[in-house]
């Protein structure tokens, strides 16, 4: 999931000045860095950003920041990129106004999140609130973004056939009975265990992605309405050229 995102990042980001918000430790920066004209990091995470340091050095300049206020002038980024964080933010109105600020005209954002619809969703430890599709959608829209909603990663136990479709409806049950028990680990280490025990075969993730280290899984556009087939959701928003914006 992680190759995927930072792959379709790396393609969106060429030639352009990128902002990545809740960038973390930073596993997508050589990926994206290799392609666009400038990269920034911000996180509010410290320990987060001495890691990205030591990985990357002075390779791109990396800021502590809020996303609800954005230390940048207005027009600053062609690119904002803001992946499996917003969910975290408590003023997320207050940060999507942050971002258009910063986006010059024909900017575009992306955001990545795990689909709070799908039917056996968990919420990830100290989250604040998942927004949905619709949700996004309908609060870019008002900022004057033309938005586009896409899935990926089909739930197994609604998508699949034969026997991938049997594994996938005893995983999903498995994970709603964890759910409805509270036995769901609170910590990212508890969960990553867990995750071992389910899934078996899991892949560590360097600390910088590699080209070609997994596979990209293809993107799904999707309408408005409820979510319920795909595990992960893509929102991209494209501000439109100076003076031709809502009303004008």
């Amino acid at each position: 999931m992680i190759y995927s995102r930072y792959s379709y990042a790396a393609d969106v980001a060429r030639g352009r000045r990128v902002l990545e918000l809740g960038c973390g430790s930073g596993q997508g920066f050589g990926l994206v860095g290799q392609a666009a004209a400038q990269l920034v990091g911000g996180d509010l995470s410290l320990p987060l950003l001495r890691a990205a340091r030591e990985q990357y050095g002075r390779r791109f300049p990396l800021t502590r920041l809020s996303a609800e206020r954005l230390p940048f002038g207005d027009g600053a980024f062609d690119l904002v990129l803001f992946f499996e964080a917003s969910y975290y933010v408590p003023g997320m109105q207050n940060a999507l106004r942050e971002i258009a600020r910063v986006l010059a005209p024909e900017g575009m954002a992306v955001l990545v999140n795990a689909n709070p619809e799908r039917p056996d969703f968990i919420a990830s430890p100290h989250s604040i609130h998942y927004h949905t599709a619709d949700e996004l959608r309908a609060a870019l829209g008002a900022l004057g973004f033309r938005v586009t909603v896409e899935g990926a990663f089909p739930v197994e136990a609604r998508t699949a056939r034969g026997t991938a479709r049997w594994i996938g409806a005893t995983v999903s049950l498995a994970r709603r009975i964890l759910r409805a028990l509270g036995l769901v680990p609170t910590t990212l280490r508890g969960r990553a265990r867990l995750k071992r025990l389910v899934y078996r075969n899991l892949r560590g993730v360097p600390a910088e992605l590699p080209r070609d280290f997994a596979t990209v899984v293809p993107r799904v556009i999707v309408g408005p309405g409820a979510v319920r087939d795909f595990k992960v959701i893509y929102v991209t928003a494209r501000r439109p050229a100076q003076g031709t914006g809502p009303g004008q």
